[in-house]
C-alpha cells in the first residue's frame, strides 16, 4: 500500500542545523559526474548537493567541466581527472579517488553526464568493498549497473533514481511493462538491488527493500527537460550526507528530496511558467521553500492548505 509524502513528513525528514555545527557535521559528497559532452549535468548536480546541505561537496571530473562548475559554484572542491578518448573521466584515476576518500564517510553521487566512461568509472568506484558510506546512482551509472559492469554488493545506504527507461533496463523489461504497474516495478527494483529505488515520473514512487512504498504528488511538466534529474540527484545526495549521521535513513532523504524538488518546481512554474522554467531556476524556489520548512510549525497551521498551494 502506498503512503503519500506530506509537507509535515518532509519537515521531520530534514537534517537539523545546530547552532554549534561545523562543515564536518553535515557530511561530504563526491560527485563523479560530467564529461566533455555533458558539462552542465555536473554543474547542476553539484549545486543540488550544496543546496541540499552537505558540508563539503567534491567533484571528480575532467578539467573543462571543473572550470564550468567552479565558475558557478566556487564552494565546490575539485578532484581533477585525466580525459579518456571519449571525453570522460579516465578510469585509471578512480583508484586515487577510492584511496583518498577511504574512511571519510562520504556519499558517492555517480552518473550525471559521465558518458561513455561510466561503465569503467562506476566499476572501479563501486567494486571491491567500496569505501562510501552511502551512494546515489543516477543516469549513466544506472546504465552501467544494468549492463552488469558494477559487480558486488552496493553500499548499504544506496539510492537508485531511474526514469522508466532506465528502470526497464535495470529490470530487463520494457518501458510499457514498467508504466503498466509502476508500484510493482518500484518494489522489484528495491528488492533486487537491495536499496531504495526512486522511480521517477508523474507520481514518483519511492520503494525500500522492506516493502515500504511512498508516493509523491508534487511536481509538474516543467520538469520534463534535461537537467531536472541532475538537480534531484544532487539534492538527494546532499540531504543524505547531511542527514544520515543524524539517524535519517536513505528512504527519508529520498522522500524529502523528491517532494522538495517537485514543490520547488510547482512554485517555479507559477513564477516562470512550466514552459519557460529551467532546472537551474529551481534553486531560488527551493531556498524559499526550505526557509518555511525550517521554521517550527505553528499551532493550528493548516499544512494541508499550504501543501495545496505548493502543488497548484
Amino acid at each position: 500500500m502506498q503512503q503519500e509524502i506530506t509537507r509535515d513528513m518532509v519537515r521531520g525528514f530534514l537534517p537539523a542545523r545546530p547552532a554549534r555545527a561545523n562543515k564536518g557535521s553535515f557530511g561530504s559528497v563526491l560527485a563523479a559526474a560530467g564529461s566533455m559532452a555533458y558539462r552542465g549535468a555536473a554543474a547542476l548536480c553539484v549545486e543540488g548537493a550544496l543546496r541540499g546541505g552537505a558540508g563539503l561537496v567534491y567533484l571528480a571530473s575532467v578539467e573543462p567541466v571543473l572550470q564550468l562548475v567552479l565558475a558557478r559554484t566556487p564552494e565546490c572542491c575539485c578532484c581533477g581527472c585525466r580525459t579518456d578518448a571519449g571525453g570522460g573521466i579516465h578510469p585509471q584515476d578512480t583508484a586515487a579517488l577510492r584511496e583518498w576518500f577511504a574512511g571519510k564517510n562520504t556519499v558517492l553521487l555517480a552518473g550525471p553526464g559521465l558518458g561513455e566512461s561510466a561503465g569503467a568509472v562506476c566499476s572501479n568506484l563501486l567494486g571491491r568493498r567500496p569505501p562510501w558510506a552511502a551512494a546515489v546512482l543516477d543516469a549513466d551509472a544506472l546504465n552501467a549497473l544494468a549492463a552488469g559492469k558494477v559487480r558486488g554488493p552496493l553500499p548499504e545506504h544506496t539510492v537508485l533514481t531511474p526514469h522508466p527507461g532506465e528502470a526497464a533496463r535495470l529490470l530487463h523489461t520494457t518501458v510499457g511493462e514498467i508504466q503498466a504497474d509502476r508500484e510493482a516495478a518500484a518494489r522489484q527494483l528495491a528488492e533486487e538491488y537491495r536499496c531504495v529505488a526512486v522511480l521517477k515520473g508523474s507520481g514518483t514512487l519511492i520503494a525500500a527493500p522492506d516493502g515500504t512504498v511512498l508516493r509523491n504528488h508534487t511536481g509538474n511538466a516543467g520538469l520534463a527537460r534535461g537537467g531536472s534529474g541532475d538537480v534531484l540527484a544532487g539534492l538527494l545526495a546532499g540531504l543524505l550526507a547531511a542527514g544520515w549521521q543524524q539517524g535519517h535513513s536513505a528512504l527519508e532523504a529520498a522522500a524529502a528530496a523528491v517532494w522538495l524538488h517537485g514543490a520547488a518546481a510547482d512554485r517555479c512554474a507559477r513564477r516562470c511558467s512550466a514552459t519557460a522554467m529551467l532546472p537551474q531556476d529551481l534553486f531560488a524556489d527551493l531556498g524559499a521553500l526550505l526557509c518555511e520548512l525550517e521554521q517550527p510549525a505553528k499551532a493550528g497551521e493548516n499544512t494541508e492548505e499550504r501543501e495545496e498551494q505548493d502543488v497548484h
